[in-house]
Parts: C-alpha cells; structure tokens; sequence
C-alpha cells in the first residue's frame, strides 16, 4: 500500500528535471537577496542592507573564484602501462598551472569505455597526479585531445565548467587474447574415421633444447629444478619437436564480414580467436604467420617461443574491415607465401560457401561464424559445434561460445 502511494505520489519526470534546472542554491541566493535589498529599502533597516551586501559578495565570489581556478589551467596524460580488452588499464593527470589551484573536477569521456569518468584534485602542484583505472571494453586506436574541467570553489554554488584542448595522446587498446588449452593439429585426409578431431595439446617432449622463464600454465614437470635454483626464479625445459606444425592465420576484412555492433561483432571475435591461436602456437614451439588485407596486404611472421607479441596486437588494434578480398581468395593467395604451413585458419560467415581450395596434405581450420546470432544473440542457434569433412576442421561459433573453449 505504502509502495503505491509513494509512486502517486511522485513527481513526472518532465518535472523533476525542469526543477533540477531552474531550482538551486545559485537561484535562492540571488532570491532572497533582492527580497533583503526590498525590505532595507522599504523599512529603512541598516541590517537588511548589510545582509543584502553579504550575500551579494557570496554570489560575487562564487561566480569569481571557479573561473579563476580554471584559468590558464592546462592537463597532461599518460598511460601507465597497456591497455587490453577486458582488462583494466591505468590513465595518470597531472594539473599545470601558474600557482596553486583548488577543488578542480575532470571528467574524461574515454571511446573505449563506457560513460564518463571523474577525478578530483583537491589542490594542484608539481608533483600532483591523479590516476584513473578503467575497464576497456573496446579495441582499437584512440586519439585524446580534450578534456572537461570544472570547479565550484570556495563555496560550492556556482560551477564553472569547461572544455580544453590538451596534448594528443594515442591510446591503443589490444585485442582481447584468451587462454586457450589447445588447437587444432594437422590431421592427415581420412586418416581418422568421420567426425574424429585432433588438437595439439600443449607440453608435447622431444629433444631437450633450452630453457626459459616460467609462465602460468606451464606443467610442473616441465620445471627444470636445478636452473630453477641457481637463477632464483623458475625457468621449464624447452624441446624440440621434429614434428613441429606451421600455423598460418587469415583474416576476412571486408565489411560485409562483420555482423554486430561495437565490442561484439563477429570481426572482433575473429581477431580474438586469431591473436588466441598464435599466442598459444608460439609458446607450443610453432612458427606462426598472420594474414589480412585491408586495402593493403599485410604480413606477420611470428617465431617459434616468442615471449613478447606486442607489435602482433599492436597490428590487431589498428585493423580495420576495410578490405576487398574473402578470406578463402587471400588464403590462397598467403599458402602461395607461406608454403611451408600445413595448419591454416580462415574465418567465413555462416552461409559463406567460399572455401578456399588446398591441398590435402594440409589441414584447414574452418571457423564459421553465425553473423545473425550477433544481431539476436538469445535466438536459437543450430547444435553442432565441430565437425570434419577430410582435411577440414569446421567449427561453428556464435555469440554465446565461450572462445577460451573453442577447440576443446
């Protein structure tokens, strides 16, 4: 009963909002101001008057004082650190200014993230800085050039707002890189019965090769003690594999490829599941080769254990779908390249009969995205997640596969 009467009671929104804008402490001031001023000058009362010039000086140096702490007021940034798609990234300010500046409000609207982040800076000086953590929801390369400042100083009545141009400073939001357990291997035609797929399991021995640091995922059998001991941290045993695949990785880049909005599209997936797939294949000991054509064709050569793959997601960040070919024409295009690869991964949309033609003593990663799934992700989609048809390993995606699962 209460509940109802409180929503009766309630105010229309419409009229909420026109009493945000038009009823405050600035207006009341200036109010009861003129009313003092009326009285002392009706009634002839010195205190009226002596009341009406206090709260005139209050509203002078509110509306004064805001302004003058954002004057010549000027901000710089800087990352601390990368930036990378579902994890959180840290932005530092810092407020430069002739003298000391007081109670001064940021608001930075970042592209790559959602709504609007505030920081507050008490006081300013030299070594004042300010960090801001944010959770980057959206790759890409972002360029800052303004900034809002406000500040409602010393009172809190009035607040001065505004906007300025600072250094541009260029962001670059990785890909989102999942840890994945495992990929496909190259199968050999028929050579299994219908429907049998085979991953290559991480942590494959051969011939002991060298040693390098520890990473998390690694086998403990793998740690090699002794070294471990003498280096002070824990380093695993390297082998070489003379059965050792080449992974080749195209890109679809047409515009017609990508289905979905902002951080979810089947081409933001698709670079997902691409920087997944060389990131575990280098760590495994296989050579990799990214392929993409934007307008321009565009070639990465990854070694065999790689620790550092920044300028790989770096790529990733700055690709566009703007290319013209499919990616069963670049495909093949990329094996007259690379002949020496004999795993290949494509990405096609469902309904996309364009294969590429290769041989059979290669095996194809077929990786068939649903596009509608992306536009209405609660429909029903079809059941089967993999499946094989000779040399080729389709596997279907949607928008509610669980990516760091794919080849599982």
């Amino acid at each position: 009963m209460s509940d109802q009467v409180q929503s009766a009671a309630s105010l229309p929104p419409a009229v909420v909002e026109w009493l945000e804008r038009w009823i405050n402490v600035h207006r009341i001031l200036w109010v009861l101001c003129l009313a003092c001023f009326f009285v002392a000058w009706n009634r002839g009362l010195a205190l009226m008057y002596g009341v009406f010039s206090l709260g005139l000086a209050l509203l002078l140096i509110s509306h004064l004082m805001p302004r003058w702490q954002l004057r010549g007021l000027q901000v710089v940034r800087s990352l601390s650190g990368d930036l990378t798609v579902g994890q959180a990234g840290t932005l530092a300010y810092r407020l430069l200014a002739n003298g000391r500046r007081y109670h001064v409000s940021l608001t930075e609207r970042l592209p790559f993230t959602e709504g609007e982040h505030r920081l507050f800076f008490s006081s300013s000086g030299d070594n004042t800085v300010e960090r801001l953590s944010v959770q980057c929801e959206r790759r890409g390369v972002y360029r800052l050039r303004e900034i809002t400042l406000s500040s409602a100083y010393p009172f809190g009545i009035v607040t001065c707002t505004r906007r300025i141009q600072t250094p541009v400073l260029e962001l670059v939001v990785l890909p989102r890189v999942y840890a994945l357990s495992d990929i496909p291997e190259p199968v050999v035609a028929d050579a299994n019965r219908e429907g049998d797929v085979s991953v290559l399991q991480q942590g494959g021995h051969g011939q002991f090769a060298a040693v390098r640091e520890y990473v998390q995922g690694d086998a403990l059998r793998d740690i090699h003690w002794r070294a471990s001991a003498r280096l002070q941290q824990w380093v695993v045993k390297e082998y070489e594999r003379t059965d050792r695949p080449v992974l080749l990785v195209v890109l679809d880049c047409r515009q017609k490829f990508v289905k979905g909005e902002g951080a979810r599209s089947t081409f933001e997936d698709a670079i997902s599941i691409a920087a997944s797939m060389i990131h575990f294949a280098t760590r495994d000991g296989m050579q990799s080769m990214l392929v993409a054509e934007d307008g321009q064709w565009h070639e990465q050569t990854i070694p065999a254990y790689t620790s550092d793959l920044y300028d790989l997601y770096e790529f990733l960040a700055r690709l566009e779908p703007t290319g013209e070919q499919s990616c069963a024409r670049v495909t093949e295009q990329a094996m007259a390249r690379f002949p020496q690869a004999n795993l290949v991964a494509g990405f096609r949309l469902q309904g996309d009969s364009d294969l590429p033609e290769l041989p059979r003593n290669l095996t194809h990663v077929d990786i068939e995205m649903d596009g509608e799934s992306y536009r209405f992700p609660l429909r029903n989609s079809v059941q089967w997640r993999t499946r094989r048809d000779g040399n080729r390993l389709t596997y279907r995606v949607d928008a509610m596969t669980r990516l760091e699962s794919l080849f599982q």
